[in-house]
């Protein structure tokens, strides 16, 4: 093959990684699960495994057809290359990012064996044939099958897996995560907050746009900010700012802007141990840093597990959440 078809090839692969994130992503109302930090029921399994399995030979076929309409036959040799590529770029994506915790690669493998495998078959059965791209209806069998498929479909689709594996991949990388984190910014952030449940907003709040934002995409952004010269949210706590920054720095001035948002809560509302309420702290805390009902909601969530996990089982936990003595700190 020469390079122009292996290079229009690995594009299409790549083309192929975002447009099935950008499907899954507006099919999570219909129960698709996208990779998250947080444990969440997968409602429709069968769902998920035809968006994982057939979107990408649902693409190839559609891309060869394309190619073959434009007379561009020689982009379509070994074309099932397009979707190896694909996984190829998903891999190396999850893995730059630090998602690999988060994967189970005994489900993936076998995803990615079973697209490589349609691939190469609907390649070699049909796409390589151009005549056998246009569907039969001449035969009342396609229609049996169509309806045996979606019998199938929604019997499937109500099967509940079970969440003991994705619970432990998940806690596993929350965990390593915090304590990676903990290493480079846990003096600072310390000294900052003073312990509490403020550090804890910090760490999740780092935890997450990390995970959202993560370090090549950072640079990435830094690199934008250079050239363009325009304000801009940058570093791994994500600060707006109308200067380069370094992470460290941005732990530096969203950890601050976490507590003055604290202190501001603490002086207008005259929070004593009677009255104090952490909800309406958490929510003014976090909605402050960024706005956002989901936002808020999940780094509470994010919160409340770090403080389970690391701080509510030691002895010196504080109560309540929020210690009493950070309001004059």
């Amino acid at each position: 093959m020469t390079f122009s078809i292996i290079l229009l090839q690995i594009t299409l692969g790549i083309i192929l990684f975002f447009l099935i994130n950008w499907i899954g992503k507006h099919s999570y109302s219909l129960g698709y699960m996208q990779i998250s930090i947080f444990v969440r029921v997968e409602e429709a399994p069968a769902l998920n495994f035809l968006i994982r399995i057939l979107s990408p030979i649902i693409y190839i076929i559609i891309c060869s057809s394309v190619l073959y309409y434009f007379q561009l036959d020689k982009f379509v040799q070994h074309f099932y290359l397009v979707n190896i590529y694909y996984i190829v770029f998903r891999l190396a994506f999850n893995l730059i990012t630090n998602r690999g915790l988060l994967i189970n690669w005994y489900r993936q493998a076998l995803n990615w064996a079973a697209i490589i495998l349609l691939s190469y078959f609907v390649y070699s059965k049909i796409i390589a044939v151009k005549a056998n791209l246009l569907p039969d209806f001449t035969s009342l069998n396609n229609e049996l099958w169509i309806i045996i498929i979606v019998f199938l479909f929604h019997v499937t689709n109500n099967i509940r897996l079970s969440q003991d594996g994705t619970v432990r991949r998940k806690q596993n990388y929350l965990r390593k995560r915090y304590l990676y984190f903990k290493k480079l910014y846990g003096k600072k952030i310390s000294e900052i907050t003073n312990g509490g449940a403020l550090e804890f907003i910090s760490y999740a709040i780092i935890i997450y746009e990390d995970f959202n934002r993560p370090k090549i995409v950072r640079l990435a952004e830094t690199l934008s900010f250079r050239i363009r010269k325009e304000p801009h949210t940058l570093g791994v706590m994500q600060v707006y700012t109308d200067k380069a920054i370094s992470d460290f720095e941005s732990v530096i001035k969203g950890v601050n802007k976490i507590k003055e948002a604290y202190n501001t809560y603490i002086e207008k509302n005259s929070i004593n141990k009677e009255n104090f309420q952490n909800f309406a702290a958490y929510w003014h805390i976090i909605s402050d840093y960024n706005k956002g009902q989901g936002y808020v909601y999940e780094i509470q969530e994010l919160t409340d597990i770090l403080v389970e996990a690391f701080y509510c089982k030691t002895p010196e936990a504080p109560q309540p959440l929020f210690p009493i003595e950070m309001m004059e700190s």
